[in-house]
């Protein structure tokens, strides 16, 4: 195997969407960003401004596309939509607000708070089935871009999948706590030497201001 210099992967949770505004399951429908959104999203590009960034995946989703479309326009890059960094589904909740969740959907409800691993709301994904449709999705992404660095605007628990995926909790079950607010940039740096990649989690849930420039390091 040849060597390659790090590989940095930069993932940005989309701003804040009409469905957070509304406490609602966004999940995988499409809900725009609201007004502080698009606020947040010039905030985050403002504060990457600095930064290295050679390729910008997202999302399929508006949301998360939006986002990162100043990010990707400023340094004249093209913004790749992959559907595979979407929300996790979350079935027949899609739409409910989380107080008509927890209502209509006791059972599925304490499975989410618990983050069973194995649960499946009713049509929708279990944690395991994310980190396994995100999990490929980077695979492919990172053999196509080794040694850059990537951004990917995505989404809550997906990007929580994509982080323990990247440090090598591949099992579900291992615990993790990891906040992933709106507009918030995770980065993981996979540092590869004598054929062994080593992650490295260099920081996470990192929200820029709304006001002044606020650069990432």
């Amino acid at each position: 195997m040849s060597e390659h210099p790090t590989t940095t992967i930069l993932l940005v949770r989309h701003a804040e969407s009409e469905a957070n505004a509304a406490q609602m399951f966004g999940s995988q429908l499409d809900s725009k960003l609201t007004e502080r959104g698009r606020l947040q999203s010039a905030a985050l590009a403002r504060a990457l401004a600095s930064v290295r960034i050679d390729h910008v995946y997202s999302s399929d989703l508006s949301r998360a596309r939006d986002t990162v479309r100043p990010v990707a326009e400023s340094r004249g890059l093209s913004l790749l939509e992959l559907a595979a960094f979407r929300e996790r589904s979350v079935g027949e909740l899609m739409g409910l607000s989380f107080r008509e969740a927890r209502e209509r959907y006791p059972e599925a409800w304490q499975a989410l708070v618990k983050r069973d691993p194995d649960a499946r709301p009713p049509g929708g994904e279990s944690l395991r089935d994310l980190q396994e449709r995100v999990g490929a999705a980077l695979e492919s992404v990172l053999e196509a871009q080794r040694g850059s660095v990537i951004a990917i605007g995505s989404h809550g628990v997906a990007i929580y999948a994509m982080v323990r995926y990247l440090l090598g909790l591949r099992d579900p079950r291992t615990p993790l706590v990891l906040a992933v607010n709106n507009a918030s940039v995770s980065r993981v740096d996979l540092i590869e030497h004598e054929g062994v990649v080593a992650p490295r989690l260099v920081y996470a849930n990192r929200v820029a201001p709304l006001e002044g420039e606020g650069p990432f390091d």
